[in-house]
Parts: C-alpha cells; sequence; structure tokens
C-alpha cells in the first residue's frame, strides 16, 4: 500500500491522484485481516499530501459470548496527511510539522506508506466486544456448552436466599 508521490509532489496544490487499493492476508499480529479494499485520493497540499479514502476490510473475530470465529466485513473512512521529508525539487531536507507522527511521512524516495493508518483505522473499526449474531446465546459458565447449538443439561443453581426477595418481580412461569 505504497504510493510514489514524487509526480505529485511536483504539481500545484490541489492535483489529485485516485488509486485502488485491493490487498489480501495482511501480515498485521494484532488484527487477522483477511482483505482490504477500497480506493484513495491523494491531493496535492502546501506541506504534503492529503490522503482520503473510503475502505472496506474483512477481519476475522472471535465472539465475546460463544468465542467462534466469525467473520466481519467493516467499512471505514480514511483521512491523513503525510509530510515529505525532502523538497522535491532541491532534494533539501525538510522538517515536517511538530504534530506529525512518524508513520505519516513520506520517505527519501518520495513514497507514502498507508499500511500503517489504515492498521490503526481497522482496529478502531473492529467492536470492543464483537458478535456472531445479535441473539447468540454464549456458552454455559458451567460446563462450555455452546448454547446456539444445543441447552445444557446443567442443574439449576439454588437461588441465594439474599436476593429471593426479587422474585416477585419475574414474569410467573407456568410448568
Amino acid at each position: 500500500m505504497q504510493f510514489n508521490v514524487a509526480g505529485l509532489l511536483k504539481g500545484p496544490v490541489g492535483e489529485s491522484q485516485r488509486h485502488q487499493v485491493d490487498e489480501v492476508a495482511l501480515p498485521w499480529e494484532d488484527v487477522q485481516v483477511l482483505h482490504v479494499w477500497g480506493q484513495v485520493k491523494l491531493t496535492r497540499l502546501n506541506e504534503g499530501v492529503w490522503v482520503k479514502g473510503d475502505f472496506r476490510a474483512t477481519v476475522a473475530c472471535t465472539c465475546s459470548r460463544c468465542l467462534q470465529t466469525y467473520q466481519a466485513t467493516m467499512r471505514f473512512p480514511f483521512n491523513e496527511t503525510y509530510y515529505p521529508t525532502l523538497d522535491i525539487n532541491s532534494g533539501t531536507p525538510v522538517a515536517p510539522p511538530e504534530d506529525a507522527e512518524t508513520d505519516t511521512i513520506i520517505d527519501g524516495h518520495h513514497t507514502l506508506d498507508i499500511a500503517e493508518a489504515l492498521r490503526q483505522d481497522v482496529i478502531l473499526a473492529v467492536p470492543m466486544k464483537p458478535l456472531c449474531k445479535p441473539d447468540c446465546a454464549g456458552i454455559c459458565p458451567q460446563c462450555g456448552q455452546d448454547l446456539n447449538q444445543a441447552a445444557c443439561r446443567c442443574p439449576q443453581e439454588a437461588i441465594d436466599p439474599r436476593l429471593s426477595p426479587l422474585l416477585r418481580f419475574l414474569p410467573q412461569q407456568k410448568n
């Protein structure tokens, strides 16, 4: 996910390029991305290159209730500004702004790499508590049976006598 922006940096402010991104099985350690695709628009700014895009990613997730692995596809925007380290015309070093992150730097070969910022955006797009389906029943905390597949045969726990007065607020079950 690297783009050579030498031609873009030589152009006037406002000039832009469009690129398609389509990557499979990215080797990121903290999130298992099976496929990421989308398009980006690179626009020349006074101080660098603005990258704006719209991405989709298929990620392997683990359900927070039943612990089964499933695939989720998510959509997320991408919006970053990248800063050159060398002046394109003179070749002299250029200091990026103080608030620029190290992964938003255009290297000495005028190559812009969106991989790290994209990885961070994918991580933010993954739900904190992913669910394989909205009504996932989870697993039995005693025997570990997946309650989506079958009911468990664990004996019902006796109700704590301190909480028994709360039973009157539950609807009565008919046996």
